[in-house]
This record gives C-alpha cells, sequence and structure tokens, in this order.
C-alpha cells in the first residue's frame, strides 16, 4: 500500500514537472472558499482586539457603521493602537459616507487600489459594495484583470468618466506623480471639492490595503485577489 501511495506521488510530480501549466498561474493554493470569505479571523501578524460592546468607546464607535455592529478583523488589528484606530474610522466615515463622489467611481477607486496592491481583504470587502453601487459583472473583471497603467479592452463596459478615474487610480498608485493628461482627464468630469475626495479615497485606501498585507490581516497577505463572475 505505502508503495502504491509512494509511486502515486512520484507520477504526480513527474507531470507537475513536464506540465507546469496545468497548476493555476500565479494562484497560492488556498481553496476558493478561503479566498472568498473575510473576517474569519485568521492569524494576523498582531493580536485582534475586539472588546466587548459597552466597554471600549473607540470600538463602539467602529461598531456604529459597521454591519450589525460587528467589527471587522480589520478593526480588531487597528484597536492595537486605539488612537489610530479612532481617527482610522473618522477618515472612513468621510471617505466613505460624507463624500459626493457617486457610488460607482468611488468603489471602483477602493476595488483598483486592492489590485494594485495585492489586497484580496480589499477586494473581498468591497465587491459587494461595488455592485450595490453599481457596478456590473463585466466592469468588476476590467477592474481586476486590466494591467496597471494598460490600457482598458477596445469594448470597455466602463464609462469615459469610470476610466478617466482607473487611470488615475492607477498613476498615483503605480507612479506617484500623475501626468498632466491624466489628472484633466478625471477633472474634466469633476468638480475641485470632487478632485480632492477622489485623490484622498485612493490614497486611504493605499494606506488600507498596505496595512491589510503588512501585518497578514485575516490571513490574506498571500490569498490573490478574487476574479468576479
Amino acid at each position: 500500500m505505502l508503495f502504491k501511495v509512494v509511486a502515486i506521488l512520484i507520477v504526480e510530480l513527474f507531470v507537475l514537472y513536464l506540465f507546469p501549466s496545468s497548476l493555476p498561474l500565479g494562484r497560492d493554493l488556498k481553496p476558493e472558499s478561503m479566498e472568498k470569505e473575510v473576517n474569519a479571523h485568521l492569524p494576523a501578524r498582531v493580536p485582534y482586539i475586539f472588546p466587548a460592546p459597552g466597554t471600549n468607546q473607540i470600538a463602539d464607535s467602529i461598531r456604529a457603521r459597521r454591519t450589525n455592529g460587528t467589527l471587522l478583523d480589520l478593526d480588531g488589528v487597528l484597536l492595537n493602537a486605539e488612537e489610530i484606530a479612532g481617527a482610522w474610522n473618522s477618515i472612513g466615515i468621510a471617505l466613505r459616507n460624507n463624500n459626493s463622489l457617486p457610488g460607482d467611481m468611488r468603489e471602483l477607486l477602493i476595488l483598483r487600489c486592492g489590485v494594485l496592491n495585492g489586497a484580496a481583504y480589499e477586494w473581498i470587502q468591497h465587491e459587494p459594495v461595488g455592485r450595490a453601487a453599481g457596478l456590473t459583472t463585466q466592469q468588476l473583471l476590467e477592474i481586476r484583470q486590466t494591467p496597471p497603467l494598460g490600457p482598458l479592452p477596445e469594448d470597455t463596459t466602463l464609462t469615459p468618466v469610470l476610466s478617466a478615474a482607473l487611470l488615475y487610480a492607477d498613476y498615483m498608485t503605480k507612479e506617484i506623480k500623475v501626468p498632466d493628461d491624466v489628472f484633466d482627464g478625471l477633472k474634466r468630469y469633476l468638480n475641485d471639492r470632487q478632485v480632492v475626495e477622489a485623490t484622498v479615497t485612493v490614497a486611504g485606501y493605499n494606506m488600507v490595503s498596505r496595512v491589510l498585507v503588512a501585518l497578514n490581516v485575516d490571513g490574506k497577505m498571500d490569498t490573490l485577489v478574487p476574479v468576479p463572475s
């Protein structure tokens, strides 16, 4: 029996040696179900802090804007540094709830930051929000699959304003310096307030994604950003 098991393993290794493309390119080997879960309390690089309701004012203020009043794993990591968690919550309220950007643009900017920085947690958290804001599956695929700074498909389903927003997020994230033509391409659709809101949204969610990845929040540091379907 042992000989049979060893023989099977040898054959499988030989097949992988001859045909490495039979493995999913660029994927870790975590089950798909694990990739699509979020806030499963998988280990991070620092402990999760989840104070009981009514015992911590900052935690309670974060709960107030979370679905069903439930703290996220990201919140649990940030609550190791309460002052930062409180300030983070305030800017999150401003970026998500108190800005004048169209919802689909806001979520495109957030999702694109997750893609560019390899932050699967960010994508998993925001894909349903993006859908609720009006992004279609095809648009989500383009946000997920378009190469950084690369051209969109000729038959893109992204509107001109969303295309301009995606390119703006790409330059802010990958190059930092945004060329005039890219800036002007977005500015033509937005007023001054919205330009600042779009810029700070990209900057803010670059911060979010870098914290998520560096601290391996929910154990998703090495998880590939899911492809929408």
